[in-house]
C-alpha cells in the first residue's frame, strides 16, 4: 500500500518549497546559434548584446551575428567593397532607367573613425515615380551611431544636390530606411541633369556621388 499523506505533512512540503531560496537577479546566458555553425553568447539583460541581421540589400539574407563576423562575410560571401577613409566618390551607372520594374541596390563599406558604415545606392518606385536615394548606415547600435554625422552630393552639368544627415544603426533595415526617405533623394527626370555623359541615352544613366562622414564634437558645459 502506498503511505498516506495528510494535510499537514502537504502543508509542509509546500512551505518547503515557497520558503527555498530562488535567485533572480543572476540568470544565466543564454546561447544563439547562429546559420554556419555559428555560436554566440547573449547576455538577455542587455538589448546591445544582440546579434545584428546582415545589412545586405540586394537579397534576403539570414546571418546573424557580431559586427566583425558580418564584415566578413558581406566581403566573402556578398563581394562587397570596402573604402577606407573619410571621404568618398563613387559613380553609378543604371543600365535602362527607363524601365525600372523592381528595386535595385547597390552597397559599398565605409572603414573610418575604427568604425564601419554602409553606403547605399538604390533605384526603386515611390508611388510608382522611379526614384533613387543614397544613405548611410552605421554598423553598431543607434546610440553610438548618433555621434557621427554625413553628407551626400550628387552634381555634373554645373547642377549640384547635397543631403547631409546621422546615419541609422543597422539594427533598422535598410528597407526602412529607405521608406522613411531619411537620405539624398533624386527624381529620374532630375538625376538625367546630373548625367556625367553628355551623350548619354535611355539605355543608360551614370551618377557621380562623393560624400564624406565626421565625428561630431561633444559639447563641454
Amino acid at each position: 500500500m502506498e503511505p498516506r499523506i495528510n494535510d499537514l505533512q502537504i502543508e509542509s512540503r509546500v512551505h518547503a518549497l515557497l520558503d527555498f531560496p530562488v535567485r533572480t537577479n543572476q540568470m544565466p546566458s543564454a546561447i544563439y546559434q547562429c546559420p554556419n555553425d555559428y555560436t554566440e553568447e547573449l547576455n538577455i539583460e542587455n538589448p546591445k548584446k544582440k546579434p545584428y541581421k546582415c545589412p545586405y540589400s540586394g537579397a534576403k539574407c539570414n546571418v546573424t551575428g557580431d559586427i566583425q563576423r558580418l564584415l566578413l562575410h558581406l566581403r566573402n560571401d556578398h563581394n562587397v567593397e570596402m573604402h577606407d577613409g573619410r571621404s568618398f566618390s563613387h559613380r553609378y551607372v543604371h543600365h535602362n532607367p527607363k524601365h525600372l520594374h523592381h528595386a535595385t541596390c547597390m552597397l559599398t563599406l565605409l572603414d573610418c573613425f575604427g568604425r564601419q558604415f554602409c553606403l547605399y545606392f538604390e533605384a526603386f518606385h515611390l508611388r510608382k515615380t522611379p526614384m533613387y536615394i543614397a544613405f548611410m548606415q552605421f554598423m553598431g547600435d543607434e546610440e553610438e551611431a548618433m555621434s557621427f554625422s554625413y553628407s551626400l552630393e550628387v552634381g555634373g552639368n554645373g547642377r549640384k544636390l547635397t543631403w547631409q544627415g546621422v546615419p541609422r544603426s543597422i539594427r533598422d533595415s535598410h528597407k526602412t530606411v529607405r521608406d522613411s526617405q531619411d537620405g539624398l533623394i533624386i527624381t529620374r527626370k532630375l538625376a538625367s541633369f546630373f548625367c556625367t555623359d553628355n551623350n548619354t541615352t535611355n539605355k543608360e544613366l551614370k551618377l557621380k556621388v562623393s560624400g564624406r562622414v565626421w565625428r561630431e564634437q561633444p559639447i563641454s558645459l
